[in-house]
């Protein structure tokens, strides 16, 4: 009787066998965090993402559970059903074929990870599997940069000359080595992390900026700038800087492209001497085209991805705003912008900490949305399904009050997830009380 485990005979005569049965569950679990990893990994490549689509399906298979979609999720899944009905009316059914893929493995990665991802633990994991996959692309940039330009640099911001990677779109590395530097801030001030892996966190977000740098993407350069302003104002004044953001950047992204603000944007053109165009590399030829193009048919677009084929510039929109104007109309447009909104305004609203990292969220990712492709992106995606449980994620951090620590009791739904230890979810139900497990109180204490 010495060897057997305490309150094994004591206890219920089938705890054994539901332990047994649970044991196959936390396994599968496990198996899917570890597929969403390397999905994670491989969104860093942005290049073959044939295999992607498939992987994700097995992960939320193997995850255990049925599905349980929040607003978030329905409204993702509307616009991907938006994004393959304009096969119905597209101008170029190719290029919508192929968008349709991309919005759908995008749209399938944040449910993907909104259902998978159910710890702290895990999200440590996805998020840094995707840093892992940002430092491999920086060393290639360093080790066998391919160079475009003049052989060699007359200083650090000469941005003439751009070093790239072999076979990759220069602006898309620096615009995932962006969305790395995010996730790192996200992960360090969520993820209940030791002094030294915050220092960790800080080193990789120094050797990613100077990726960018390498880039000479003025757009990420550009993101990097306002996200570091940004940090410093909202250490003040969180929820003010969140509200400001929240209006700015929309208007931002639907008025500059359609001519506001242009003499300040030459202006800007000019202080990179060496690139200068005039015309910001031809941006500002192109959005009076593509805007023309949603003006010819504002409701319904003319397909998903076919502005491209019909731009007689041969090139993009170069906009996230006439981008889906001109392939999917106002109804894209506004599903696309709900799917952000609902995604992020929880996060801003929820804490001082969630107002920052939403804010932040939407600075940085302002002059890529401006200027650059990154509405399909999976990395671009991939922050905003982690930032989306961040509300939930904080929500049991310890409350002081009178000199006794409460705990705030977070309902579990399928909008957010809690936070638990050693694979075992606290047992906190609608209208009960549990003992949440303390594994975000750090979040009142390392503040960005």
């Amino acid at each position: 009787m010495g060897d057997v485990p305490p309150g094994l005979l004591s206890g219920s005569a089938r705890s054994l066998g539901t332990h047994r049965r649970r044991a196959p569950r936390r396994y599968a679990t496990l198996v899917s965090v570890a597929i969403l990893s390397g999905v994670a990994f491989l969104a860093c490549w942005s290049v073959d993402q044939t295999y992607l689509a498939p992987a994700l399906l097995v992960a939320v298979t193997l995850s255990g559970r049925f599905p349980r979609p929040g607003l978030v999720d329905v409204l993702a899944l509307l616009l991907g059903v938006w994004v393959v009905a304009s096969l119905g009316w597209t101008v170029d059914t190719s290029a919508t074929r192929s968008a349709v893929y991309l919005y759908g493995t995008c749209v399938l990665l944040l449910v993907a990870v909104r259902h998978i991802v159910t710890t702290t633990r895990d999200l440590l994991a996805v998020g840094g599997a995707f840093l892992a996959g940002c430092l491999v692309r920086t060393f290639q940039l360093i080790r066998e940069p391919s160079v475009s330009g003049d052989l060699g640099r007359a200083g650090a911001f000469d941005l003439s000359v751009r070093y790239g990677i072999e076979g990759f779109n220069i602006n898309l590395t620096a615009y995932t080595m962006v969305a790395g530097i995010l996730l790192a801030v996200l992960l360090g001030a969520v993820g209940g992390l030791p002094r030294a892996a915050r220092l960790v966190l800080y080193a990789i977000v120094a050797m990613l900026g100077y990726a960018v740098l390498l880039s000479g993407t003025r757009g990420a350069l550009a993101a990097l700038l306002l996200g570091a302003v940004y940090l410093l104002c909202s250490r003040a004044t969180p929820r003010a800087c969140w509200r400001v953001a929240v209006v700015v950047v929309p208007a931002a992204l639907l008025l500059i492209p359609l001519g506001m603000g242009e003499a300040a944007l030459l202006r800007l053109d000019g202080l990179v001497v060496d690139r200068a165009t005039g015309d910001l590399a031809g941006r500002m030829l192109v959005w009076p085209e593509a805007a023309a193009i949603w003006g010819q048919s504002p409701l319904a677009g003319i397909g998903a991805g076919a502005f491209t084929a019909v731009s007689s510039w041969g090139i993009g929109a170069h906009s996230l705003a006439l981008t889906l104007g001109a392939d999917l109309g106002l109804v894209g447009v506004l599903c696309y912008a709900a799917v952000l909104a609902a995604a992020v305004r929880p996060v801003g609203r929820a804490s001082q900490l969630g107002a920052r990292l939403a804010g932040l969220f939407l600075v940085m990712f302002l002059p890529i949305w401006l200027t650059g492709h990154w509405e399909a992106a999976l990395a671009a995606w991939l922050p905003l399904a982690l930032l989306s449980l961040v509300p939930a994620l904080a929500a049991d951090r310890p409350q002081s009050t009178g000199g006794r620590h409460h705990r705030r009791v977070h309902r579990s739904g399928p909008d957010g997830v809690l936070p638990r230890r050693g694979g075992r979810r606290s047992a906190v139900v609608p209208g009960g009380t549990g003992d949440p497990t303390p594994q975000v109180g750090v979040l009142a204490q390392h503040a960005l």
